[in-house]
């Protein structure tokens, strides 16, 4: 007998309240999306543990490095789209005082041999001595894929350069208005009990609510190419629809289909990990895509414990969304990823 949308609810909600019955996650919204719509969604535990506040499909989540794939790679990729980057461009041709030859590519597929990060936070620089920290730091690009948020945090930089607007504004007349993403921004300001909190702030005793967990991003004042962005369950999903349907939203183009198809490609099979233009790959077996995807499988993933993966192949978008680091950063978030992916393809 085919298994029905009942049967991969049943099977997902199992897992998920399993998860929660073993303290590695508070609670989680999920949903499977097929090219015709959605397969299954529900809503399992809790979003703050001490208030009891259930989740609901409706909840807000810290989307962390989700960050950079809903916002700074379609800025980009509108860029490009429009002719005003090239995404070879050297980043010197706008920062004309960069130490290095690094390209937006070399951002974009983490191969810029940047520091894994700085506690830009801890010295109070601004903006602008963040950015000048960055371009100064030694590169060598090429090498190795060596993730590090100092690419999408230039990135960032680069996108405000280039419009004149800041990140934020840009996001939300060029990205978020026309995905109908209504529940999607930076600094979000809907009431709280709407909002998954993240993590036990000692110094404040109290948990981060509201506001975005990375500590770099909170010091920018909530915005940067690499996290704050918030967003709930229903704008992800029509993030991929969007993708799912080569670029087609509310009934118009919004990107291209051979530009999102460039994103998706392999650029890095010489190095030591799989990495398109933002995106990460299918990979070796310690991948948060799991066992079942299909080659050509994209995703990416958020510290604060949210997901996003497309099967191409399959016509299908996996999103997991939750705030595990509510209970604690030690849980192994890739694990929970893997085993719900193997079960969702399992079944479907």
């Amino acid at each position: 007998m085919k298994p029905t949308p009942d049967d991969l609810e049943q099977r997902l909600d199992a897992f998920l309240n399993t998860m929660v019955e073993e303290k590695q996650l508070p609670g989680a919204v999920y949903a499977i999306i097929g090219k015709d719509g959605v397969i299954a969604e529900n809503a399992v535990g809790l979003a703050h543990l001490e208030k009891r506040l259930p989740m609901t499909l409706n909840t807000v989540f810290d989307l962390a490095s989700l960050t950079k794939i809903c916002v700074t790679l379609p800025s980009l990729l509108l860029l490009v789209q429009k002719g005003d980057i090239d995404f070879d461009d050297p980043i010197k041709r706008f920062f004309p005082n960069a130490g290095s030859e690094v390209t937006i590519r070399h951002l974009l597929t983490h191969t810029t041999g940047f520091t894994p990060t700085v506690p830009f936070y801890q010295y109070g620089w601004s903006n602008e001595e963040i950015l000048q920290c960055i371009l100064s730091d030694p590169a060598a690009p090429d090498q190795k894929v060596v993730y590090s948020d100092l690419n999408f945090i230039l990135l960032g930089f680069l996108i405000e350069r280039i419009t004149g607007e800041s990140l934020d504004a840009f996001a939300v007349q060029h990205i978020f208005k026309p995905l109908g993403m209504h529940s999607t921004s930076f600094n979000p300001t809907v009431d709280l009990k709407h909002v998954a909190p993240t993590e036990w702030l000692s110094e404040k005793q109290d948990y981060q609510w509201g506001e975005v967990h990375d500590e770099n991003a909170l010091h920018m004042k909530g915005v940067s190419g690499h996290a704050g962005l918030f967003s709930s369950l229903a704008d992800l999903k029509r993030f991929a629809h969007m993708l799912l349907h080569q670029g087609q939203a509310q009934h118009s183009q919004f990107l291209s289909p051979a530009l999102l198809k460039t994103s998706q490609r392999n650029y890095t099979k010489h190095l030591n990990l799989n990495r398109g233009l933002g995106w990460q790959l299918v990979d070796d077996c310690q991948s948060p895509a799991g066992y079942l995807f299909s080659e050509g499988s994209y995703g990416h993933t958020g510290f604060t414990g949210t997901s996003l993966w497309i099967d191409p192949q399959r016509e299908l978008a996996l999103i997991l969304l939750s705030n595990r680091v509510h209970i604690g950063r030690e849980i192994n978030m890739n694990r929970i990823r893997r085993v719900f992916h193997n079960i969702a393809l399992s079944v479907l």
